[in-house]
């Protein structure tokens, strides 16, 4: 393994580590020691990648920004049809909502920059990035569909990922309101009504009316 290797691996089991500690436990309660600890390595391991949490918080973000685009590219690429296409995207969205971590990572550093308005903008612009990515990509679904989404691919990237953290914070905090079997319906029926994909996502219901 040469010394950039090395160092790129100790990077990744840092965040790693990182990412456990503050869905865990909140970003305030995550020390550089523990995280460190935790990955396997010093104090200075963590200095020697990262400037300070807010540091490797905002690697964190950047890296989970990276795997859901990869994670749409691939569902474009791999869809053979318009229907398949608009499928797919359903079940990715309901798994991105059912997932507990995920949601609660988003809305753990939408609370911590809230809390520290030092780091707020630079976590504000790299979250509209993403949402302007998704909504690219919403629109995408409905040019390939042959379709005219109900509103701005904007406002429907807005909503959905608003009710999945929502619906997420929930099912976690609550598990009596909603539970792990029943939310994916939810996300599903909801995903239908605020898509206005129906005769592509339910093609059998669409022939019986």
């Amino acid at each position: 393994m040469t010394r950039e290797e090395s160092r790129a691996q100790t990077r990744d089991r840092l965040l790693d580590a990182g990412y456990e500690i503050v869905v865990g436990n909140g970003i305030e309660e995550a020390s550089i020691e523990d995280i460190a600890e935790a990955a396997g390595f010093s104090r200075g391991a963590f200095y020697s990648n990262f400037e300070s949490k807010e540091d490797l918080l905002c690697a964190l973000l950047a890296r989970e920004k990276e795997r859901w685009q990869q994670e749409l590219l691939t569902i474009i690429g791999e869809a053979a049809s318009p229907a398949e296409l608009a499928q797919k995207a359903r079940a990715y969205y309901v798994d991105l909502g059912a997932n507990s971590q995920r949601c609660t990572f988003a809305l753990t550093v939408r609370l911590y920059g809230l809390r520290h308005p030092s780091i707020q903008p630079h976590m504000n612009e790299m979250m509209r990035e993403d949402q302007k990515k998704v909504a690219g990509q919403i629109q995408y679904l409905y040019s390939a569909a042959g379709q005219e989404p109900p509103c701005s691919p904007e406002i429907i990237a807005f909503g959905l990922l608003a009710i999945a953290q929502g619906l997420a914070l929930t099912q976690v905090s609550d598990p009596d309101a909603i539970s792990k079997e029943f939310l994916p319906h939810v996300l599903e029926t909801l995903f239908d009504r605020i898509t206005g994909l129906d005769a592509l996502l339910n093609p059998a219901r669409q022939v019986s009316n």
